[in-house]
C-alpha cells in the first residue's frame, strides 16, 4: 500500500469491483476449461499483469488476487493424488495459528517471514492428499477467498495497518482454499474473531485518546478576594505655550460676555 486512500471517494472502490470481477471470470474459465486451457488462463493473467495492473495507485493487487485464487484451485485439483498423511491437519493447524497471532496483533512478525511461512505451508500441503469436492463447495470456497481479500485492504486503512498488504491477506487467507472443509469454515470463524478482537482493541484506544477524563478535588479550592484597583492615570505631558493660548481665548471670551451684558 503505496499511499493513504480516501474511503470517502467512490473511486477507492474501483479496485475491490474489479477483483471481484476479474475473479468470477477466471473462475469459470478455470471450472469450463481443460487442465491444457490452464496454461492459457494463466498467460491471461500474465497480459493482466503486464498492461493493466498498476499496484502503485491500487489499494490492492488485484492481479495477484486472481493469480493466488487461480494457484489455490489448481493446487486443490491436483491434491487428490497426493500421499494420504495426517500431516496436513498439523501444517493446516500451525499456519492457522501463525496467522491468527498476526491478525489479532498478539505477535508480530515481518512481512516477509509470514510470506515464507505461508510458501512453505503451501509447498507442503501440495503435497498430501485431498479429496476431491464438489463445484458447489469450490465455487463457496472462492467466493469467501474474493471477498475476504477485497475487503481486508480497506479494513486495515480503517485500522491503520500498513503492514497488512494484498500479498499478506493472501497468505492470511489461501487456508481457506488449501484447508479441509472443517479446518477452512474454522479458520473462517477464527478470522472473523481476530478481527472484531482488533476493532475493539482499536476503538478503545482511539476513545482513550479523544477524551479527558476530569478528575475533582472533594476538598474545597481555596477562595480568593477581589480587590478592584482604581488606577487614574496620570495626564499626558502639555505644551506651555498650548496652556498659555488656552487661557487667553477664555479671557478674550470673558471680556466679550462682560461687555455685552453693559451693553444690555
Amino acid at each position: 500500500m503505496h499511499y493513504p486512500p480516501d474511503l470517502s471517494l467512490a473511486s477507492s472502490y474501483i479496485p475491490a469491483c474489479l477483483c471481484i470481477m476479474k475473479c468470477a471470470v477466471a473462475f469459470l474459465l478455470f471450472i469450463f476449461a481443460p487442465q491444457r486451457g490452464w496454461i492459457g488462463l494463466c498467460c491471461l493473467l500474465v497480459v493482466d499483469r503486464i498492461l493493466w495492473n498498476h499496484t502503485v495507485v491500487a489499494i490492492l493487487d488485484v492481479n495477484a488476487v486472481i493469480f493466488s485464487l487461480v494457484c489455490g484451485l489448481m493446487i486443490a485439483h491436483t491434491r487428490a493424488g497426493g500421499a494420504v498423511h495426517m500431516a496436513a491437519v498439523a501444517v493446516e493447524g500451525a499456519w492457522a495459528l501463525v496467522s491468527a497471532l498476526q491478525v489479532s496483533g498478539v505477535a508480530r512478525m515481518p512481512r516477509s517471514q509470514e510470506i515464507m511461512v505461508g510458501a512453505c505451508a503451501v509447498a507442503v500441503l501440495s503435497c498430501l492428499h485431498q479429496a476431491q469436492e464438489r463445484v458447489e463447495f469450490l465455487a463457496l470456497r472462492a467466493f469467501v477467498f474474493v471477498i475476504a481479500n477485497a475487503t481486508l485492504p480497506y479494513l486495515s486503512v480503517m485500522l491503520q495497518q500498513s503492514e497488512a498488504d494484498t500479498y499478506v491477506n493472501v497468505c492470511r487467507t489461501l487456508l481457506v482454499l488449501m484447508g479441509e472443509l472443517e479446518v477452512a469454515c474454522g479458520w473462517v470463524v477464527v478470522h472473523l474473531l481476530c478481527i472484531g478482537y482488533q476493532i475493539r482493541v482499536g476503538n478503545s484506544q482511539a476513545f482513550n485518546a479523544g477524551c479527558v477524563i476530569p478528575t475533582f478535588n472533594k476538598r474545597r479550592a481555596p477562595t480568593c478576594d477581589v480587590a478592584l484597583v482604581v488606577h487614574n492615570p496620570s495626564p499626558p505631558d502639555s505644551d506651555p505655550s498650548d496652556e498659555a493660548s488656552v487661557e487667553d481665548e477664555a479671557a478674550l471670551l470673558r471680556e466679550a460676555l462682560s461687555a455685552r451684558g453693559r451693553a444690555n
